[in-house]
């Protein structure tokens, strides 16, 4: 399958890092268009889904951390970085990876640190995602 890179931005390498750690990894998105040949439905799906799930974690993981709930952290953290990491959001994924880890090692402090990144990032993800998902709609 192929993509209208000039939807994603001028210059998207430069401007949203597709081919790097900010940017999405977009052999992973061709990798889920491709479990469903022919239709975008299972795709848009898992990307309508990381849309609405995504920010409620995220809202979640602030609560947790705001009652000093360590292990609620760790386990949301988890769930939503895997999530992006499945759609090929890398920063999103990378950010709730380290917050899942700050957690799981007790560091309150860092995980505190690290809400704003992990808020931005997500919310990065899903623009991404949109516009990805504009380049075949």
């Amino acid at each position: 399958m192929t993509y209208d890179s000039g939807l994603l931005a001028d210059d998207p390498r430069s401007t949203v890092g597709l081919d790097g750690p900010a940017g999405l990894d977009l052999e992973r998105l061709e990798e889920l268009r491709d479990l469903d040949p022919g239709s975008t439905a299972y795709l848009d799906r898992a990307i309508d889904n990381f849309e609405v799930n995504s920010a409620a974690a995220v809202a979640e993981v602030v609560a947790l951390a705001g009652r000093r709930d360590l292990e609620g952290v760790r386990t949301t953290a988890h769930k939503i970085a895997g999530s992006a990491l499945n759609l090929g959001a890398r920063s999103a994924g990378e950010v709730a990876r380290a917050v899942e880890l700050h957690a799981r090692d007790g560091h309150q402090a860092e995980v505190d640190g690290l809400l704003r990144d992990l808020a931005d990032a997500m919310a990065e993800g899903r623009g991404l995602l949109r516009r990805y998902q504009a380049t075949y709609r």
